[in-house]
C-alpha cells in the first residue's frame, strides 16, 4: 500500500495486535475499516503508543486540504468528513473499503475529544434540551375541522332558536 500523501509505501506495524499502515514519510496513519475504534480513546496504552510513534515523523510541506485515494481502493477518492458534531478533525474515509486516513496529529486531536462516561451523560442532556421538541398544539387541519364543526353547530342552534320564536 502507498501513502495516499507522499506515495511512499506505508509500513504495517502492529500495536497492541491490531495492525495499522503508517505513512514515515508524512506522520500519517491509515486505518482498515472499524479499526480505529481501538485507538481513538487516549487514555489506553494502545493509543498512547500510537500517538507517540507517529510523533516522530512529519512533513510540513503537505497540501492536507487535497483529496486523497484510498491505499487499498486505489481508485476510489476518500471522502472528507468531521468525525464528530464538534467539527474539529477532519478525516478522509473510504466510501469502498471503510477505510480512515488520519493526517499527522489528527489522532491525537480525536483522542483529545474522547469524553468519559460523565462528560458524555452531561452533553447528551444538554443536546437533548436544546434540541427538544416545542410542545405543539394540534395540526392546523385538526384545528380548522373543529371550527368548522362549531360553525356548523352555531347555525344549526341559530334555525332552532329562530324556529322556535315561530312557535
Amino acid at each position: 500500500m502507498q501513502c495516499p500523501r507522499t506515495h511512499t509505501p506505508l509500513k504495517k506495524i502492529p500495536v497492541g495486535k491490531v495492525p495499522v499502515y503508517v505513512s514515515e514519510a508524512c506522520g500519517g496513519v491509515f486505518f482498515e475499516n472499524q479499526t480505529l475504534n481501538y485507538f481513538k480513546c487516549g487514555h489506553e496504552d494502545r493509543g498512547k503508543a500510537l500517538v507517540k510513534h507517529l510523533s516522530q515523523f512529519h512533513n510540513e510541506n503537505l497540501n492536507e486540504a487535497k483529496r486523497v485515494n484510498c491505499p487499498i481502493c486505489t481508485d476510489t477518492v476518500m471522502m472528507r468528513r468531521y468525525y464528530s458534531p464538534l467539527h474539529i478533525v477532519e478525516i478522509d474515509e473510504c466510501p469502498g473499503c471503510g477505510g480512515i486516513w488520519l493526517d499527522t496529529g489528527e489522532l491525537s486531536k480525536l483522542q483529545s475529544l474522547m469524553l468519559n462516561e460523565k462528560e458524555r451523560a452531561i452533553l447528551r442532556a444538554q443536546l437533548m434540551e436544546d434540541y427538544r421538541h416545542p410542545k405543539a398544539g394540534p395540526p392546523i387541519h385538526v384545528q380548522r375541522d373543529a371550527e368548522r364543526a362549531a360553525e356548523k353547530i352555531e347555525s344549526i342552534l341559530d334555525i332552532a332558536t329562530n324556529l322556535l320564536r315561530f312557535w
